[in-house]
């Protein structure tokens, strides 16, 4: 972690918060909300600030405006999470399986969105248990994937949704899990994109496994674009790249859920799409090294 004397970079904030820098800076410039301590053109956030906007970001997420929230004290932004606890929906129940899971499951923030119901140290102890509690997704680790640890699952609890987390994979078995309607990831894997997978909504997921997020939307790479005073350009041309990649991935997207797109083709486009956002994700790295200097 990126911390100088219990301070955070701009850069550590946006990435512990998920807020991005063109954002807070935005918010800064709107509303005053200003880091500790600044050095050059270096911003420095200290720690109350950080849980202050994990606070306004958690709130931003269930519908409320930054507007209504920038000015609040710390104690009334407790009592609106208060009051949008009391009438929020349960949290997803979700077991683990495999000791890396467990491990980055209890180091999940505490915006996380799902509820660690349980949890097995391996296939083994989790074929043991006679009593299963009521679960509505299920994450195993499968040092190398198969698809006999996934019918194990389905068996035992049949209602529950299965995302695999592999380490090795024969093509065969990529396929064939594909094909099942399972969603996977290869390890290691953020836990955010884990989250995802087990609150999707419905029988399909609402994204293939294992894209990389957007760490700047289409507004902010607008305005990184247009602010950008660098004599080389570098940052016009990488919001350029970005743009492209995004735009590609979309159109993979649509091409592996086209009515005639058969597994293996769904298959090829899903992973072209999912190297399409982890190509976009590194270059929207080298953006954030110009955003911050």
């Amino acid at each position: 972690m990126d911390v100088q004397d219990d301070l955070y970079r701009i850069g550590s904030v946006a990435s512990l918060t998920g807020i991005a820098v063109e954002r807070l800076r935005a918010w800064e410039r709107r509303y005053g909300l200003s880091p500790a301590h600044r050095e050059g053109r270096t911003r420095y956030y200290s720690g109350g600030q950080l849980e202050r906007l994990r606070r306004i970001k958690r709130l931003i997420d269930q519908g409320q405006p930054i507007s209504s929230l920038a000015h609040l004290t710390d104690e009334q932004l407790g009592a609106r999470l208060t009051e949008s606890l009391a009438v929020a929906p349960s949290l997803p129940r979700v077991g683990v399986i495999g000791p890396n899971l467990s491990v980055l499951a209890h180091q999940r923030g505490e915006d996380s969105q799902v509820e660690l119901t349980a949890q097995w140290a391996n296939m083994a102890a989790f074929a043991a248990a006679t009593r299963l509690p009521e679960l509505d997704a299920v994450v195993v680790q499968l040092p190398t994937l198969t698809t006999q640890p996934i019918e194990e699952i389905e068996q035992k609890l049949p209602h529950a949704r299965i995302v695999v987390v592999y380490q090795f994979a024969a093509e065969k078995y990529l396929r064939r899990v594909a094909e099942a309607n399972v969603e996977i990831f290869k390890w290691p894997v953020p836990w955010p994109e884990v989250e995802q997978a087990c609150t999707a909504a419905g029988g399909r997921p609402l994204r293939a496994a294992g894209l990389a997020e957007r760490r700047f939307s289409d507004t902010e790479l607008i305005a990184i674009a247009a602010g950008s005073t660098d004599p080389s350009h570098c940052p016009k041309h990488l919001v350029e790249l970005i743009s492209q990649l995004n735009a590609f991935a979309d159109y993979t997207a649509d091409c592996g859920g086209a009515d005639d797109a058969t597994a293996a083709s769904a298959a090829r486009y899903q992973q072209a799409q999912r190297e399409a956002t982890h190509a976009r994700a590194r270059l929207e790295g080298a953006l954030e090294a110009f955003v911050e200097s």
